[in-house]
């Protein structure tokens, strides 16, 4: 009697179901999946693009978790627009605007206009507004930011 040690066997594997493009923007993970979408790109090259792991941006687009401001900027330069939602006409809307565009933590900021770290929250918050001179400090850097990140609208 033969008996044979490998039976025929053929698996069935369905293709996973394609994700549409995110028609609400309502978090940053959704810009980023939108914009990897349209452009063709694996999340392993927007990992590799913004410096971070795979697992990273996997978080980001499941809404599972939020980057962390230092990676802000590199985000910023790959979406190509400003995603966040937020007023920019004030100096508190200008300096949220300036901290994330330059991936800054309170901390940095706060080095980089010679004050403490609560103050720039509590300016941020307008709880306290900045003096003049400081102010002036804020809109020249504010200033110098590239055009296409003070528009909030995707330009995609």
């Amino acid at each position: 009697m033969v008996v044979r040690s490998i039976l025929p066997y053929r698996k069935v594997v369905q293709k996973p179901p394609r994700i549409p493009l995110p028609k609400l923007l309502n978090t940053l993970g959704d810009h980023i999946r939108r914009a990897r979408l349209q452009r063709g790109l694996l999340q392993r090259d927007v990992a590799n693009i913004v410096n971070v792991s795979e697992d990273s941006v996997t978080y980001w687009e499941n809404d599972r978790a939020k980057p962390q401001v230092q990676h802000y900027r590199s985000i910023i330069l790959f979406l190509g627009y400003y995603p966040f939602a937020h007023e920019t006409e004030s100096i508190a809307g200008k300096l949220k605007q300036l901290r994330y565009c330059m991936g800054l933590s309170y901390e940095e900021c706060g080095e980089l206009f010679a004050v403490h770290a609560t103050t720039v929250w509590a300016w941020e918050l307008k709880r306290n507004t900045p003096s003049p001179h400081r102010q002036s400090l804020i809109l020249a850097r504010w200033e110098s930011l590239p055009e296409f990140v003070k528009i909030q609208t995707p330009l995609i």
